[in-house]
């Protein structure tokens, strides 16, 4: 049994002037942060770490900031705002570090969501594990917010009620992000991506249209493992046909391993006590060491913009950050590391309607390095990119980048780099 604290005394528990720490992407606690608004008049300084997806983020209104400072791992809308408006600042960071990095934060209050507890006393955190686990056993006070809604999934996400301060009714609202439907443009680099993916690998793959499209062109792939970091509702028809069946995995063998859950009531029902679904934090999924464990480990990833010797951009537009690192390098460095692994980015080849080229001279911002990637793919094709020169990785990219600017985009990269151009690959 547990006994619940009123909300409004659970948020007097937290200092003026202190650090509070959210569980990240669909994991954060709505009641709770409701009420944090609803109390802001108490803080004049508290700093919120968070990673936020499918989330309103209501405290980050920048009429809010003489009592909230944000700190975040990934940007939304709602933050990007408040990033301008002086209130909040990104944090970059691997997804793999940012578990370590609570111990070195210690912060004042760990916010959770959690199941109700189980005979034994215990509950599950249900749709995030990544750093939440490591932040709310570093805190000096964690509050749980007790969700009737959420699933009860498996892995690391369960915990003893003895490592909770204080409990408080949730209204049984979930983070929900609607499965985006590809178009015919993502369903063409899926097809590409598809011919990269052998039988019996084990894959990563994020969520969005392009992802959901990914993962549908392998359909007709055999006995596919899924090692991941957010699980894409689109997985589960797959694991229901059988295509995913995770026999091949050296470790964690007939399980899909990510850090999180993001999608509908469909997925969180899918993964509400599925023995086949194991959540873990993140310096274990996106750990090189776990990932080189894993044999043919395909990481499937997107970006904003590649230049031409392979260096990724997925943070930055118009020289202003909108995203966050994330995964993306922990993945490529990690089937860098596997034994037959391969590490692809995909994304269209145009931007802004078709005024805008996707591959480039120079990207705004390296979130990854051109030596972590093997192929990169547009609805042009492959650009197998491992092994190749500069010039020749141009060449490749060239190819693959929309008609109407390979001309321009071979002129600047012959009038940058001079002496040769580019040859055929």
């Amino acid at each position: 049994m547990i006994s619940y604290t009123p909300i409004d005394q659970a948020i007097a528990q937290i200092p003026k002037i202190g650090t509070v720490v959210l569980p990240g992407l669909s994991g954060e606690p709505l009641h709770l942060l409701d009420a944090l608004v609803s109390e802001r008049a108490r803080f004049t300084g508290l700093t919120i770490y968070h990673m936020p997806l499918a989330t309103p983020c209501h405290y980050a209104n920048p009429l809010y900031k003489k009592h909230f400072q944000i700190r975040s791992f990934l940007l939304n809308g709602q933050v990007r705002e408040a990033v301008k408006q002086n209130m909040a600042e990104y944090v970059p960071m691997n997804l793999s570090n940012v578990p370590g990095y609570m111990d070195d934060l210690q912060p004042d209050v760990a916010f959770i969501m959690c199941t109700e507890p189980n005979a034994e006393g215990h509950v599950s955190l249900g749709v995030s594990c990544d750093y939440t686990l490591a932040a709310l056993r570093v805190a000096d006070v964690v509050i749980a917010e007790v969700n009737p809604s959420l699933p009860w999934t498996d892995g690391e996400t369960v915990i003893s009620t003895d490592e909770i301060n204080y409990f408080v009714k949730g209204e049984g609202q979930l983070n929900e992000l609607s499965a985006a439907t590809p178009g015919e443009l993502e369903q063409q680099i899926a097809a590409h991506v598809a011919t990269l993916v052998p039988d019996t690998a084990t894959i990563q793959v994020g969520i969005g249209s392009l992802a959901n499209a990914v993962v549908a062109s392998l359909h007709d792939k055999r006995e596919l493992g899924v090692h991941t970091g957010t699980f894409p509702e689109a997985m589960i028809q797959l694991i229901n046909d059988g295509v995913v069946t995770n026999e091949h995995k050296e470790v964690d063998q007939g399980k899909v391993v990510a850090t999180c859950l993001v999608g509908s009531k469909e997925l969180y029902a899918f993964a509400d006590r599925n023995p086949q679904i194991s959540l873990q934090p993140s310096n274990y999924t996106h750990h090189t060491a776990t990932i080189a464990k894993l044999s043919n480990f395909i990481a499937i990833n997107s970006a904003i913009e590649v230049d031409l010797v392979g260096n990724i951009n997925a943070e930055m537009i118009n020289e202003t950050f909108v995203a966050g690192v994330g995964g993306q390098m922990d993945f490529m460095r990690g089937a860098m590391a596997s034994r037959g692994g391969k590490s692809i980015i995909a994304l269209p080849s145009t931007a802004s309607r078709g005024k805008r080229s996707r591959i480039v001279m120079n990207v705004q911002g390296f979130t990854s390095t051109k030596s972590d990637v093997h192929y990169v793919v547009t609805e042009y094709g492959i650009a197998s990119l491992f092994g190749k020169s500069t010039s020749e990785r141009a060449e490749a990219l060239i190819d693959i980048a929309h008609p109407d600017f390979r001309e321009a985009l071979r002129q600047e990269f012959y009038e940058q780099v001079g002496q040769h151009e580019p040859k055929s690959v």
